[in-house]
């Protein structure tokens, strides 16, 4: 309901605004996105700036920047065993996105409130997923049904990607003040993104291989990890899914490089700016 009641709000000032001033050059403005219906009103992960050369010319850019991780305790402290204490244990999950959009508009007479506009904007973004899980065991043969040495140890999967791309736009911003206006923003657009190697790491290795691949022997428990993987592959901690053994697993799945995309792209939030000189 207050979503609801938010947006209203929202719309009520647009309609029922007497005449605003939009842009006459020299200013500069800073936009977010709102997303009254989604898990927060304001989305800052993306954040735009553009100063207006004239009434009919701007150069923006567009910052995105977002980072969210968690921890989650997948079994208590003595839950597993009483005698010695068995430790607590974890997991993580963390992302983060960093990108930079350049780009260039112009504007057209549109009305006194009105401002339509054409636009072109190249863009280049990286971002990462990374998921750790803790264990606890034997980290030497001669330990294996010893739990008064055994060891917390952890496995971590992750992988990095990155996009470019260049948009052609179409919008327009509409001012319910002379210093604040919404809009919307739509076009074409052509991106790639890559995926870089998929690595999975250990702390230790021989408590790895001990529970892992049943290393029986100090051949196996020192078996080096199969740490690199080329092309994305699926890995959600939350799930169960941080570690396969690809090879013995027969693993077959194809596993995405790279995409290429041409078609529609839409800024399905409300945009909201401020002017200011």
């Amino acid at each position: 309901m207050k979503k609801l009641m938010f947006t209203l709000a929202i719309f009520s000032l647009v309609f029922t605004s007497a005449q605003a001033q939009k842009q006459l050059g020299g200013e500069h403005n800073v936009e977010v996105n709102l997303t009254p219906f989604g898990n927060s009103p304001v989305d800052g992960t993306t954040i735009k700036y553009r100063n207006f050369l004239d009434d009919d010319k701007a150069f923006r850019v567009s910052l995105t920047v977002g980072s969210n991780s968690g921890t989650y305790a997948y079994f208590q402290e003595g839950e597993q065993l009483d005698d010695p204490v068995s430790p607590q244990l974890n997991m993580e999950t963390s992302n983060t996105l960093i990108g930079i959009a350049p780009g260039y508009e112009i504007h057209f007479d549109g009305t006194d409130n009105l401002s339509p506009y054409f636009g072109i904007e190249a863009y280049y973004m990286m971002g990462s997923r990374t998921d750790m899980i803790e264990s606890w065991g034997p980290n030497d043969l001669d330990n294996v049904g010893q739990p008064d040495v055994y060891v917390t140890w952890d496995l971590t999967n992750k992988q990095a990607y990155s996009s470019l791309g260049l948009n052609l736009l179409f919008g327009a911003d509409y001012y319910f003040s002379d210093a604040i206006y919404v809009g919307f923003e739509a076009g074409l657009g052509f991106g790639m993104t890559s995926f870089g190697n998929h690595t999975i790491e250990t702390s230790d290795l021989t408590a790895f291989n001990i529970q892992f691949n049943g290393a029986f022997d100090p051949t196996t428990a020192g078996a080096a990890i199969a740490d690199s993987f080329v092309g994305e592959l699926p890995f959600n901690v939350l799930d169960g899914d941080i570690f396969y053994d690809y090879y013995e697993q027969g693993y077959t799945a194809p596993n995405q490089v790279s995409n290429t995309s041409l078609g529609n792209v839409f800024n399905g939030a409300i945009r909201v700016g401020f002017l200011f000189d």
